[in-house]
This record gives C-alpha cells, sequence and structure tokens, in this order.
C-alpha cells in the first residue's frame, strides 16, 4: 500500500523520475509524506469504525497538508509544479483553482486508491489495524515532521502569511472533524447489489479521469473565468460520487470496483506513454504496465469468486 501511494501520484505522473527512489533523503521525504500518510488514515478510518466515511475527507486533509503547507503548492504564485494554475485563479494569498483539484487528486489517487487495491488483493486484511496505538502514534509524528521540514524547505523564502496558513489550518482540521464526527454510514452505497454492470463503472471510472485532468490542464486556457473551472471539478466529482454510491452496492462489488479503479487510472495511460517517449523515462510505462496486470488479475479473481463485503479497509 505504502508502494501505491509513492507510485501513482508521484511516479505515474513523473514529478518524481523512477531513479529518484533510489535517493534516500527522496525516499525518505516520499514515505515520511505519502507512506505515513496512507497508513495514518487507514489505521484511523478502522480505529474509528468509519471506513470509507473517513477514508475520503482524510484524504482532502491530507491533500492540504502536503501541497498547502509542506510544499506550498497551493499558495505559492510562482510554484512550478502548479505550473499556470498558479496564478489561475490566485486570489488572497491562494491558487484556489490548483488548491481543488491537487486535494481531489490526492483524495482519490495518493490515498483512496492505494487502500482501495490493497483491500481487493488481500481482503483478508480488511478491518484489521495494522498499527498498534504506539505505532499509530509514530506514524503520525512522523508525518507531521515531514510536513513541518517540508514547510521550512520547500520555498524557504516565501511565506504565505498568517491567515493564510491559519485558513490551511482550520480547513484541515475540519476535514478531520468531519472524519472523525460523521455518520458512519454516509458514503455507504444505498442498495444491496450493484445497479450497474462493471464495464459501466469503468466508463465511470474514465468519466472522472477525464474530467479532472480536463480542469488541471485544458480547462485554465479554455475557461476565461476561475470559478467556473473550480466549479466544474467540484461538480464532476460530486457527480461521479453520487453515481457511485447510488449504483455500487454494498455487496457482491468487487469485480466492479476493480473495473471502477482501471478507470479512474486511466488519464495515465496516455499521459506516460507521453513521458516514455518524449522524456525517456521508460520505467514510467513499466510501473503503469505493472499495476494494471494487477488489476487485470483481479478482475479474473473476482469473475470467479463475487465476495460479500464492500472491498477497502
Amino acid at each position: 500500500m505504502v508502494a501505491l501511494a509513492i507510485i501513482i501520484p508521484e511516479v505515474l505522473t513523473g514529478s518524481t523520475p523512477v531513479l529518484n527512489l533510489i535517493d534516500p533523503i527522496a525516499l525518505a521525504g516520499l514515505l515520511g509524506l505519502y507512506g505515513a500518510g496512507v497508513l495514518l488514515i487507514r489505521d484511523l478510518s478502522i480505529r474509528w469504525g468509519k471506513g470509507w466515511s473517513a477514508i475520503l475527507p482524510l484524504g482532502l486533509a491530507y491533500g492540504i497538508a502536503e501541497e498547502g503547507i509542506a510544499t506550498k503548492t497551493m499558495v505559492y504564485p510562482h510554484s512550478g509544479a502548479a505550473g499556470h494554475l498558479a496564478t489561475y485563479g490566485h486570489f488572497l494569498g491562494v491558487s484556489w483553482n490548483f488548491a481543488v483539484v491537487i486535494d481531489i487528486f490526492h483524495a482519490v489517487y495518493s490515498i483512496a486508491l492505494p487502500i482501495l487495491i490493497v483491500g481487493l488483493l488481500y481482503p483478508g486484511t480488511r478491518g484489521q489495524r495494522w498499527l498498534s496505538d504506539r505505532g499509530l502514534a509514530g506514524t503520525f509524528l512522523i508525518l507531521a515532521a515531514t510536513v513541518t521540514f517540508g514547510f521550512f524547505g520547500f520555498v524557504p523564502q516565501y511565506f504565505e502569511g498568517w491567515a493564510v496558513l491559519g485558513f490551511l489550518l482550520v480547513t484541515l482540521a475540519a476535514f478531520v472533524g468531519v472524519a472523525r464526527y460523521c455518520p458512519a454510514d454516509w458514503v455507504r452505497p444505498r442498495t444491496e447489489l450493484p445497479q450497474r454492470s462493471p464495464a459501466w463503472f469503468l466508463g465511470l471510472g474514465i468519466a472522472f479521469a477525464a474530467g479532472w485532468f480536463f480542469f488541471y490542464l485544458p480547462a485554465p486556457y479554455l475557461l476565461s473565468v476561475p470559478v467556473l473551472s473550480i466549479l466544474g471539478e467540484i461538480a464532476t466529482a460530486a457527480g461521479v460520487f453520487y453515481l457511485a454510491r447510488k449504483h455500487l452496492g454494498r455487496s457482491a462489488n468487487s469485480l466492479h470496483c476493480v473495473y471502477f479503479a482501471a478507470g479512474i487510472l486511466s488519464w495515465y495511460i496516455p499521459w506516460d506513454v507521453v513521458i516514455g517517449l518524449f522524456l525517456g523515462d521508460y520505467l514510467v510505462v513499466f510501473f503503469l504496465v505493472a499495476i494494471y496486470v494487477v488489476l487485470y488479475r483481479l478482475k479474473g479473481r473476482y469473475s470467479q469468486v463475487a465476495p460479500t463485503t464492500t472491498p477497502g479497509v
């Protein structure tokens, strides 16, 4: 799960070249952020008895911790990582368009997908905590220390101001509060069995991927009003969430989840081909193919046996 939490958001996007993974400092930073983050969120969701109801808002909180506080890409108007979105929609010290798309990205690609795929691979681990209370506290301290180090180490010459920093911390805390105190079944599917075919969920995942990619790259150049892009991204994510909750079903849905995950990852296919062919990082394609091979084998497994529990934690 830790490996997926690093590979999916960092390696497959090209943000971290594959060979950088052998750099002990870079690897330590990735483990301290993504590794500690996904382990902490999975364990808290089980400890609180909330499952996916906690994973999704905690994923949004994680995105703020990484991109808003540690790397400052949500607030730094000259961020290379944010690109054009660093200035497009930058208002009151926050790059709102980038903040929205990158926060949704981390909640889905950095946190939810690794937890989902590992739950599908090892269904016997669902509901089992991997961290003791001491391990949970230690993991939190590792994440907090990594975020703090990033705050002082990334773009040290830039400080967004106490008002913006306070806003980020309050928003982060609000997402954690939602995860802790929301009803345990607020994201639970409404029906017992899936109401659509696995292929339909593949299409739904592709729709999410296409929508996210559109509002991340082309939309800022096509829409002169930044708020339209923000509303479009939120509407796309909310619409996919609504349809998944409505049609996924509470049981016999593992195959549907495999297809859904494959669709969500689909935007990486053309993206990584470009990275491999034009940037020369051919190992990225290897990692992408490896993940799809895993999903293909899961498809074979769950085509034969339909589980009676919802995949996940």
